[in-house]
């Protein structure tokens, strides 16, 4: 099956050593870090909640099965990082629309929290015709929860961050001390670390090392294009989140610093309209530190493209999730 084509697909790994299975967990909790830290800075969160945007999406929460967010990741060229080179991220004319980069749904329940990272390339129902998940937010954020719905999982809270603002939460935190097993650079996502090793990144390279899909090493003095990792952004998103924990745990003891940090991050979120700060405070308190990605059966190419299995459906039965 063809799916349609994204000018925003497939990637390899830009220089990082291949994750293990709980270093992948950590980073679909890149999410849920950010919303963690609007709640952080105490006694100021009434204020920094009117700053949290909106997603235009009416949603029915039924919390007698236990309570189920998804959390979404969007990549769009609207909006990019201050200062931004636009020939490197692409214009909103040539790259039309805002994806679902990362799909996270949390269901919490009085016996427990269960994570569930749902891949963004996954074919699901969409109008009666199999798209890929990461498509559908081009047509609001009702397609993608309907889309979700299809595929078993229903969704009682809606929280949206823009990764463009990720980059102002970096560089509010005072940018991020990330490792860098060899040299890599990516023209086309404006990455370029000419030297491995222990470096402090800002906002903008932080997003690019998240961004990367054609990385080149630096091999022998040769750039040489290394090949395509499906688990690439994964890993990327888990250096950075590692090193954004960090920064924002380095924070807490630096007031301005925290409020600063807790300001960047709440112009970054956007929440549904049934969504309060009390909600939001009732995630904070779940145990996330656990992932499980949703099975599927990636095929590789230009589009990667991944299929529901047998295992896709179990995974979010067992989860206790199901869609009315």
């Amino acid at each position: 099956m063809t799916a349609p084509h994204d000018p925003d697909a497939g990637q390899g790994s830009p220089g990082r050593r291949r994750p293990s299975p709980g270093r992948r967990g950590r980073t679909r909790v890149l999410l849920a870090v950010l919303v963690l830290v609007v709640l952080a800075v105490g006694v100021d969160v009434a204020l920094l909640a009117g700053r949290v945007g909106e997603v235009a999406v009416d949603l029915s929460p039924d919390d007698s099965d236990g309570r189920t967010w998804v959390l979404v990741g969007l990549d769009s060229r609207d909006h990019l990082p201050a200062g931004a080179d636009p020939a490197v991220f692409g214009t909103p004319e040539a790259v039309p629309g805002t994806r679902a980069d990362v799909v996270l749904v949390v269901h919490q329940t009085d016996a427990g929290t269960t994570v569930l990272s749902v891949p963004r390339d996954l074919l699901v129902l969409r109008d009666q015709r199999r798209t890929r998940l990461t498509l559908t937010w081009r047509d609001g954020p009702r397609a993608t929860v309907d889309a979700l719905c299809s595929i078993g999982i229903d969704a009682d809270h809606l929280v949206a961050v823009d990764f463009a603002g990720f980059a102002q939460v970096v560089d509010a935190a005072g940018g991020l001390t990330v490792d860098v097993p060899v040299p890599v650079r990516d023209p086309g996502a404006g990455l370029d670390l000419p030297r491995a090793g222990v470096q402090h990144v800002d906002g903008r390279t932080a997003l690019a090392l998240v961004r990367s899909r054609h990385p080149q090493h630096l091999v022998d003095g040769t750039w040489t294009p290394v090949p395509m990792d499906p688990d690439g952004r994964a890993s990327a998103a888990g250096t950075v989140l590692g090193a954004l924990v960090d920064a924002v745990r380095g924070s807490v003891v630096r007031p301005l610093r925290l409020q600063t940090v807790g300001w960047a991050t709440t112009g970054a979120l956007s929440v549904d309209p049934g969504t309060s700060v009390t909600d939001l405070a009732a995630l904070a308190g779940a145990d996330l530190s656990t992932v499980e990605v949703v099975p599927s059966d990636l095929r590789d190419g230009a589009v990667p493209v991944a299929l529901p299995t047998a295992g896709t459906r179990a995974a979010i039965e067992a989860a206790g999730l199901s869609c009315r």
